[in-house]
């Protein structure tokens, strides 16, 4: 059993900026929208516009809905609270009218309000001025405390907002009657992740992360949030806003973090996001194969295709939660390989039947040739090594057009054939040449788009995605080739490729012979 090690976290061609960018990329881009485009069908679904649907089936929906609703949030939370703690965030305040907001907030949470049993009441002075602040910030804090109010409230609850002036802010206050926070936990309400024991037990989804971004937020506008409370008693919690432009203090950026501090924070990213989302994205995998299925009721065409788009979202976003979940492994070291004697032929033979029906639908030409047969025993991780396999295989086919050909080529190389070929790479190093035995070579060749110059000084790094990929909108997460180096490291072996812009790639990995 062979672990991973601290050298296998971060690539030294990958700056502190690329970091930052493609962790934003990534969160952004990857989670947010296959997650918008399940939002819609579902919304489509439920709407009866493509059909209506029986009391059973609308149940169904209805619970995929709402854990589609928990994933946004926890991708918004996260990427608020990454990008708060980066200095990523740019306020952008302007005079706003936090009464008009307040209104339509309250009108908003009102039928939720009214089925958790408790009432809204606002008291607001009259001509009160206008505040300074990041609107679209403002309308998000507001939001979450008259959530999390109505959430921890009691039965016959009442929840009081008022509005008034000092001399310098604007007050905002919301006070609720509901389970307070215990006194032993106070010092933690605004740090990150914090949940109180009492709300775990009333609510057991949640962050933990409203009162710490709405912390970051409204001090760094120049105002400040305080709050009292007591448990079974109830909360309150007060914000003051600034009245003017020089009371908005401008962000301004600390000490340079480094590597092992961007690594940290991209760690506990991960973690969290794969522990938030694989239990919502599991339930909603079993509700859209119940309705696929038609167990509780026929669906009609324009049904089925809206479960399909939804189902394929899902599964889009279980492959990244899987991607993340390797990742968090791989920095924290727990990464495993078991390593024994092995025949990759048959691996190779089920990994290629896996893509049989999308390289029937692109017309792709694909064929195998090995230089030696039966292919000799390597030492590898039969899971690993298919793992690295499917990912290599699977972006030669989205990223070679319809009619396109990829070859899979197998050979045996000594250490001494390899190393004249590594000599000619115009990118990073490789290691392991010295196996007395020699190395099992395989090649999976396409006619794709290649890669570019710029391109291929980072291609193993985390989360890259070429600007010119993104564009094209072909999937991905940007952690395939990142965990399949990993992987193959640890096999005591490399991977390596050439390629040629608009020309196709060549992606090369070597294995020990036993």
């Amino acid at each position: 059993m062979i672990r991973t090690n601290q050298s296998t976290i971060f690539e030294p061609a990958q700056t502190l900026e690329d970091i930052k960018s493609d962790f934003i990329t990534v969160a952004s881009h990857q989670l947010r929208t296959p997650i918008s485009a399940v939002r819609w069908s579902l919304d489509t679904l439920l709407s009866g516009r493509a059909g209506k649907l029986s009391t059973r089936q609308k149940e169904i929906v209805i619970a995929a809905y709402q854990n589609n609703k928990f994933m946004v949030k926890v991708v918004n939370d996260l990427l608020r609270a990454s990008r708060l703690d980066e200095k990523g965030t740019s306020l952008m305040p302007n005079f706003e009218n936090i009464i008009s907001l307040t209104k339509k907030l309250i009108k908003k949470h009102l039928a939720w309000a009214k089925a958790s049993n408790c009432t809204i009441i606002l008291k607001s002075e009259k001509n009160l001025p206008k505040v300074f602040i990041d609107f679209s910030q403002a309308k998000l804090i507001l939001d979450d405390l008259i959530d999390n109010a109505i959430r921890y409230s009691r039965s016959k609850g009442l929840i009081r907002i008022y509005l008034k002036k000092t001399k310098n802010f604007l007050i905002f206050r919301i006070v609720d009657d509901g389970i307070g926070i215990p006194s032993d936990q106070k010092h933690l309400v605004f740090t990150k992740f914090f949940r109180a024991r009492n709300a775990m037990k009333a609510q057991t989804e949640g962050l933990g992360l409203d009162l710490y971004i709405a912390k970051k937020i409204i001090e760094a506008s120049g105002g400040k949030i305080v709050f009292k409370s007591r448990e079974n008693r109830g909360s309150i919690f007060t914000l003051y806003l600034p009245l003017t432009k020089s009371q908005f203090e401008n962000q301004v950026e600390g000490e340079r973090e480094s590597v092992e501090d961007i690594l940290k924070k991209e760690r506990e990213f991960v973690t969290i996001t794969v522990h938030e989302l694989k239990a919502p994205l599991g339930v909603s995998k079993w509700s859209l194969e119940m309705l696929k299925s038609q167990k509780p009721g026929r669906l009609n065409k324009n049904q089925l295709e809206l479960i399909d788009q939804i189902y394929h979202g899902n599964e889009r976003l279980l492959v990244l939660v899987r991607d993340l979940l390797n990742l968090a492994k791989l920095q924290e070291g727990q990464f495993e390989v078991n390593i024994k004697p092995l025949n990759l032929d048959p691996v190779l033979a089920e990994v290629v039947s896996s893509f049989n029906s999308s390289i029937k639908v692109k017309k792709i030409n694909l064929k195998i040739f090995k230089q030696i047969k039966p292919l000799p025993l390597v030492l590898a991780d039969e899971s690993r090594i298919a793992q690295v396999l499917t990912n290599l295989l699977s972006n030669a086919i989205k990223y070679t057009p319809a009619g396109g050909k990829i070859d899979i080529q197998v050979s045996q190389k000594s250490g001494n054939e390899l190393k004249p070929i590594f000599q000619k790479l115009n990118y990073g190093k490789i290691y392991h040449t010295k196996n007395n035995k020699g190395y099992l070579v395989f090649c999976v060749a396409d006619t794709g788009v290649g890669i570019s110059v710029q391109d291929q000084q980072k291609l193993f790094t985390r989360f890259f995605r070429s600007k010119k990929i993104l564009a094209s909108q072909v999937e991905g997460t940007g952690l395939g080739l990142y965990i399949s180096k990993s992987i193959i490291n640890l096999h005591q072996g490399d991977i390596w490729f050439t390629s040629e812009f608009g020309q196709g790639s060549n992606f090369y990995f070597s294995l020990p012979l036993v």
